[in-house]
């Protein structure tokens, strides 16, 4: 014990657990071993987007400690995820350069910034800041793409006008498709291409909370069905993009934010499916100016179901300042550490 303790005081130590928390609380999970786990998933796909999310998640966590944040937010992580998003964003959507580093560590540090802001705003009414911090800081720094010389737009990023006569072709599935589908959906939470860095994340997950695995899984599932039943074309959905918002309502909502009951889970498959949705909405709105949905439909309709929660007598939420895995937030209601609402 006195060992353990020793080692965690050394600052270097300290510091590389935290980054590698922040990376898993991503996708809500407190956990070192499943940060690490993320960087390994991202490593094997791109060594590019593995160096750029390692780099962003320093850059965060290191303005958090600069800055004099709280200390136990910083050591769970929470100023460290909207780092590792954005610090991938960027050399996924822009042409590679050196210069880009830097960009990285500039959009990685403004994070920070942004989280301190909305959680002092949020904190009002115990909502949380989810990524929107990550989305509002790269949303900002991709636009000023277009008037710097250095850095390269890629593809993924030009104006385009949505045509309301295209209708995609949905039918014929396949059942490795839709595996595909599911595998990759959870590996574009962190823009991962990647079928097999989506089940390292799943593992990863696994590590610290099997109901998140579970509900991680379904959320990319959900997505995808939902947007197999409207229509969607199947190269996004074998791409996993209509399930990655899902997958992160999904465990946002089952069981981390309220507690796990039946109810609480049909809540949270509303969410999912409105997560899907929004997710194709939010892209063709901002197709016209070449900006990517990210996560921001994740975060809208997430803020909307934790918002609306409080109204609704059938649904417990755990409170934010207690909130862990299910499994963990379970054992207190169980236990009577936190008394109902």
């Amino acid at each position: 014990m006195t060992t353990d303790s020793t080692i965690l005081n050394n600052p270097f130590v300290s510091f590389f657990d935290s980054v590698c928390r922040g990376c898993g609380q991503v996708m809500f999970q407190n956990s070192p071993i499943t940060g690490f786990l993320f960087f390994a998933g991202i490593f094997y796909n791109s060594v590019t987007l593995g160096v750029c999310a390692v780099l962003g998640t320093m850059a965060s966590t290191l303005t958090a400690h600069l800055l004099g944040a709280d200390r136990d937010a910083i050591k769970a992580g929470l100023f460290g995820f909207n780092g590792t998003l954005a610090g991938i964003a960027l050399p996924f959507y822009f042409a590679f350069d050196p210069v880009l580093l830097v960009y990285v560590i500039v959009n990685g540090a403004f994070s920070t910034i942004i989280m301190a802001s909305l959680m002092r705003f949020l904190s009002k009414w115990g909502v949380p800041a989810l990524t929107a911090p990550f989305v509002l800081a790269t949303w900002l720094l991709m636009f000023g793409v277009y008037r710097f010389a250095v850095l390269t737009p890629g593809s993924l990023i030009a104006p385009v006008v949505p045509d309301p006569h295209a209708i995609a072709a949905a039918g014929g599935f396949a059942a490795m498709a839709l595996f595909e589908g599911v595998a990759k959906g959870v590996a574009e939470v962190m823009f991962q291409d990647n079928s097999v860095t989506g089940i390292i994340f799943i593992v990863a997950i696994l590590a610290n909370s099997r109901i998140s695995a579970v509900f991680a899984v379904l959320g990319s599932l959900v997505g995808l069905l939902t947007g197999l039943a409207l229509g969607a074309g199947e190269t996004p959905l074998r791409l996993g993009l209509y399930g990655y918002n899902s997958v992160l309502c999904a465990i946002a909502l089952g069981g981390v934010f309220y507690f796990l009951t039946w109810k609480s889970v049909v809540y949270a498959l509303g969410c999912m499916i409105l997560g899907a949705i929004a997710t194709a909405s939010i892209s063709v709105f901002l197709s016209p100016i070449g900006m990517p949905a990210l996560t921001w439909p994740f975060i809208m309709v997430t803020w909307f179901f934790l918002f609306a929660g409080s109204l609704f007598k059938n649904l417990k939420e755990v409170p934010a300042e207690k909130c862990g895995t299910p499994e963990h937030n379970l054992r207190l209601e169980e236990a009577g550490a936190i008394s109902p609402s």
